[in-house]
């Protein structure tokens, strides 16, 4: 049985990607914007979005997330480009490095969540009064594999943001259903080409525990954009599992 991914053709209006400078946000744009989707992208690394979306030919603005009038702003410029927003793909965030949790003061503490929870919340906020008004939407937030089961190396901080962003998709879905407003959230497992490297002896260790080994940032690419797609159609308030089976049969 082959499960198709389906097309952009159950989607009305273009793909705001925030985080695309680089990482899964760039993988997501670049997956997008050749499958046939109107991306618009932003981020706030904007000598890097620029380069990003000065070669697909696309529209980008700059965007601190952590500011609700920043966010405004870009879905602004979106829709000044590309007419309509169909959907909001939250990537942008930053890494949670361990601490002890004795050691997190309250400048760590702020600084992850304002950034792994206000900020994707900042972002639906904003988009949220056009997709109310034309009907319809849909919204990804890239939560983690860290906001599901304890993992090593994570801050709490980190692990209560994004599992913050799975209890705030959850919510979202069952209130905006109804006004055709779908709302999911994908949980990458070790993607390998973000955050601290494994030192050597762990990712060998990695590896052999977990046959399908580190998955790049393209599987959760291609997860948003069966989301997107008419095959998403009947998908929302889920966590899609995408960890290369690091998280087995929740």
């Amino acid at each position: 049985m082959t499960l198709s991914t389906g097309t952009p053709s159950g989607l009305s209006g273009g793909v705001i990607v925030t985080g695309a400078a680089q990482g899964i946000g760039e993988r997501i744009a670049r997956t997008l914007h050749a499958r046939g989707y109107q991306v618009f992208l932003a981020d706030i690394q904007t000598e890097k979005v620029a380069a990003v979306a000065d070669d697909l030919g696309v529209g980008w603005s700059p965007v601190d997330i952590c500011d609700p009038d920043k966010t405004t702003q870009m879905v602004e410029s979106a829709i000044a480009a590309m007419g309509r927003v169909g959907a909001l793909v939250n990537v942008a965030g930053i890494d949670g490095p361990y601490r002890a949790s004795d050691k997190v003061d309250p400048e760590h503490w702020r600084t992850i969540i304002d950034a792994d929870l206000s900020g994707p919340w900042w972002c639906i906020q904003s988009v949220l009064p056009h997709m109310l008004a034309q009907g319809g939407g849909r919204i990804v937030s890239i939560a983690s594999i860290a906001g599901v089961i304890p993992c090593e190396g994570i801050s709490v901080a980190y692990a209560a943001a994004k599992a913050g962003v799975i209890g705030m998709t959850m919510s979202l879905a069952q209130d905006l259903e109804s006004r055709g407003i779908l709302v999911n959230s994908i949980a990458p497992g070790v993607i390998g080409t973000t955050g601290e490297p494994m030192p050597p002896g762990e990712l060998e260790k990695y590896r052999e525990d977990f046959a399908l080994g580190e998955g790049g940032p393209q599987p959760v690419a291609d997860a948003v954009d069966y989301l997107l797609s008419d095959s998403g159609r009947w998908i929302s308030g889920t966590v899609m599992n995408v960890t290369g089976g690091f998280w087995r049969g929740r």
